[in-house]
């Protein structure tokens, strides 16, 4: 059985506007393998290099969920070929980058 850390390393944040439609995040940054998610609201979210979420496909995350998901960074500092999260359902989703 292997062991999540539980120590992590804040690498950057941003909150996202979720809306009726899907709204993309920023890229993951270099050295960020982890993404933190938070919501205000229950929403819909698909993590991926070019993620679209809906009502009807991807993780459902509630407003008292705190959800962790290993993401690939970007291959470089300021490279935007890294991860994005992508949110549908009307809420402010913050997303923290984390190394660890």
């Amino acid at each position: 059985m292997s062991r999540q850390s539980l120590v992590h390393r804040i690498i950057g944040a941003e909150n996202i506007t979720s809306i009726t439609s899907s709204v993309q995040s920023g890229a993951a940054p270099f050295g960020a393998n982890v993404a933190r998610v938070v919501t205000t609201a229950a929403v819909n979210i698909v993590i991926n290099n070019n993620p679209t979420a809906t009502a009807a496909a991807g993780a459902a995350i509630r407003v008292t969920d705190e959800a962790m998901f290993v993401v690939s960074p970007s291959t470089t500092v300021g490279g935007t070929d890294g991860d994005k999260v992508a949110s549908i359902g009307t809420a402010t989703v913050n997303v923290t980058w984390l190394a660890g």
